[in-house]
């Protein structure tokens, strides 16, 4: 009877520790957090853009030099996929936002560089981008880095002083874009990041609208800050 008591209570001990070996297995307070899988989320931030290019007049042969200039606030979304391997994070990632950024800048001639007595106004309605991103994980905080293709619409309006309206035109524009910043787990699902981007674009911006006036043929730089909220599914 002795021996099948003593059988009996290292039976039941020898459960109960298996039970709370599988418990602590299954509980995933402390266990390693994992960037894998695809996501999606929305940000808010401000950009600014700026450029610098040749501004002709046609059939003048005169060039003058446009300095169209752009800030102010942005809303968008993103969707993407990480892939881990230990502490590195391979990913890729598409993010839209829409641009309230607007700005006047001069114009001046060229080669002398004297205000020429106008300006534009300019804006850009919207940044996209299609990138990669590299990324070292600390557990549950991720630093990365992301390059890729870049996207936006750039408006310049012309003017002569003070208000004078001429033309205005509109290109949408393809450029690269790099940057980088620290994402961080608040838990299994849910995360917070916060990043700079760098975008440059190249084209030239038609000023045709109503009628054929000028070209504005240079880059267009674009400097973002972003913070976002991202769900894991």
């Amino acid at each position: 009877m002795k021996s099948v008591l003593l059988a009996s209570t290292i039976l039941l001990a020898a459960t109960g520790a298996g039970m709370a070996a599988d418990a602590v297995a299954s509980d995933p307070v402390g266990a390693p957090y994992s960037w894998t899988g695809f996501y999606a989320g929305v940000h808010g931030g401000y950009s600014w853009g700026s450029g610098d290019g040749a501004y002709p007049e046609p059939g003048v042969g005169q060039y003058e030099t446009a300095y169209p200039e752009a800030q102010g606030g942005l809303l968008g979304a993103q969707v993407g996929y990480n892939h881990q391997w230990g502490s590195l994070v391979l990913g890729i990632e598409g993010d839209l936002s829409y641009s309230w950024a607007d700005g006047s800048s001069r114009i001046n001639t060229f080669p002398g560089g004297l205000d020429a007595d106008g300006r534009t106004d300019s804006e850009y309605t919207y940044l996209a981008s299609i990138t990669g991103r590299a990324g070292y994980a600390l557990d549950r905080t991720l630093f990365y880095a992301k390059a890729g293709i870049g996207f936006t619409r750039l408006e310049i309006n012309d003017f002569d002083d003070p208000n004078t309206f001429n033309a205005r035109g509109s290109e949408t524009l393809t450029g690269w874009t790099i940057g980088g910043g620290v994402e961080h787990a608040l838990n299994d699902k849910w995360s917070v990041k916060g990043e700079y981007q760098f975008y440059r674009f190249s084209g030239d911006v038609a000023v045709n609208d109503p009628v054929a006036f000028r070209t504005y043929e240079g880059d267009f730089d674009v400097h973002a800050v972003k913070i976002g909220l991202n769900y894991k599914f």
